[in-house]
């Protein structure tokens, strides 16, 4: 499974609509949102970003999805763009092809990764 992540948080011009165009907006999402369903992305969730740990970034929010192959997650990055959602959040996109779920030796994973010969 890729997971995309995409951090974000609201920016100026985001902070400059009235709280009606604001809702207004974000009730457009739910098209591109169930867009995105109907092509197959999984929505994982939605979160504030927890800045209790250390590194964790100042503020802002993500939202996950699951998505069956790097071709789906670029495919929904086009559903992303065409909400034009990066008017008004300043946003960082993870894609990730996740390994090693059930390998008992993780090592062997890191090792993979970072090209390092397991001998």
């Amino acid at each position: 499974m890729h997971i995309l992540a995409i951090v974000w948080h609201p920016n100026a011009r985001w902070h400059a609509l009235s709280e009606v165009d604001k809702l207004a907006y974000l009730k457009s999402l739910d098209v591109y949102i169930n867009a995105g369903r109907a092509g197959g992305a999984i929505v994982l969730g939605w979160s504030k970003i927890d800045q209790t740990l250390p590194k964790a970034p100042e503020k802002g929010f993500v939202g996950v999805f699951g998505l069956s192959s790097a071709e789906q997650v670029h495919e929904f990055e086009k559903v992303v763009v065409e909400a034009e959602w990066y008017e008004y959040f300043d946003s960082t996109n993870i894609s990730i092809d996740l390994l090693g779920a059930t390998e008992p030796e993780p090592h062997k994973i890191y090792a993979r990764l970072l090209n390092v010969s397991l001998g």
